[in-house]
């Protein structure tokens, strides 16, 4: 099949509004009985090559949507394509779409995946001549040139104080941070968080030992593995009488990480909530997403999207928890934390 037949198949598709989760469901779908096409804004949202499903960030970022868009009255499309060829395809099917269009319908298209980057700033100038399309690239610190707003979530100030609370107060011999791949710039970003609060930290009540694993060498990898893979990593990393903390910045990956632990193996959760008075689970580490996008598409609605914005721990973009258990005492966690925000502030004001 030729590039352009694909785009004419594809824009189909994106005509009659039907797009598919992961396993196959329909999200949205025109009633056929409807007189006429609904009116009401659209949200539609491209994500990464098979990132749906991921328990973490993007499920996230799809349940926020979902609930914003009950809460707004709009209309949602959720599409995640099998390859980056396909999400290509996607995008250029709605540029193509947006510079035809004739209606007056209000359109936002989100993309939150950083693999569309050179794309994106390539194209998003086609829509500055629709006054009723507008762009949201999430997860860049650098605003597009034209038509088009960017949001980024830093996560390293609530990483510095996983780092710090990691080295402090946890008892085990082994953190192992699992980073997905030296080009995400969240991810990388998260990594120097943990290793800067594990490194500023100097009075533990433990001797431990820090080590960093990357799952992949190719930019946007890493974010998916197999359960053989992670038990292997896992294996590889400590002896049989190391006492090990695995620390995951890498998505779904994550998972394949939290299903081979060995019984009361320790564990930090990022990106996700799990029980943390559990037998392992130290601490929670988490991105707002779902408030972010709330907020924004809200602003876009009524036409107050901001050009560009970052989020972090001060104002609420990310948050690191733990167990009741631990019972720190509220002043050493807020002084930790301020200087998390002092850190990462200073960070801000040098992109």
């Amino acid at each position: 099949m030729t590039r352009n037949n694909l785009l004419t198949l594809l824009l189909g598709i994106f005509i009659i509004l039907t797009g598919c989760t992961k396993d196959g469901d329909t999200i949205y779908q025109i009633n056929p009985d409807e007189e006429k096409p609904s009116t009401a804004p659209l949200v539609t949202v491209i994500y990464g090559p098979n990132s749906l499903g991921d328990r973490s960030y993007c499920d996230k970022i799809y349940r926020g949507i979902e609930a914003s868009a009950n809460k707004h009255g709009i209309r949602t499309l959720q599409l995640m394509p099998e390859s980056m060829e396909q999400g290509l395809a996607y995008l250029e099917m709605m540029f193509q779409q947006m510079e035809n269009a004739k209606d007056s319908v209000r359109r936002l298209f989100i993309t939150p995946s950083p693999v569309y980057d050179a794309y994106i700033r390539a194209n998003n100038k086609r829509l500055e001549n629709n006054p009723n399309a507008d762009l949201l690239y999430m997860e860049t610190t650098t605003p597009l040139e034209g038509k088009g707003s960017t949001l980024y979530i830093d996560y390293y100030g609530a990483m510095y104080m996983a780092g710090c609370f990691s080295k402090y107060t946890f008892n085990f011999d082994l953190l192992l941070l699992i980073l997905a791949n030296p080009y995400t710039q969240s991810v990388v970003e998260a990594g120097e968080g943990f290793v800067d609060g594990y490194n500023d930290t100097t009075d533990s009540k433990w001797e431990k030992i820090l080590k960093i694993k990357y799952l992949s060498d190719e930019p946007g990898g890493g974010f998916q593995l197999a359960d053989t893979t992670a038990l292997r990593i896992y294996q590889e990393a400590a002896n049989e009488d190391e006492d090990i903390c695995v620390v995951p910045v890498c998505g779904g990956a994550m998972n394949a990480f939290y299903r081979i632990l060995p019984l009361l193996s320790k564990y930090i959760c990022i990106d996700d909530y799990i029980s943390l008075n559990g037998p392992f689970n130290y601490a929670n580490v988490i991105k707002h997403i779902d408030r972010v996008l709330d907020d924004y598409i809200e602003k876009w609605l009524n036409a107050t999207m901001p050009k560009h914005q970052t989020f972090g721990l001060a104002d609420g973009g990310t948050e690191f928890n733990f167990g009741e258990d631990f019972g720190f005492i509220d002043r050493v966690v807020d002084s930790v934390r301020q200087v998390a925000i002092r850190k990462e502030g200073e960070r801000y004001e040098k992109k």
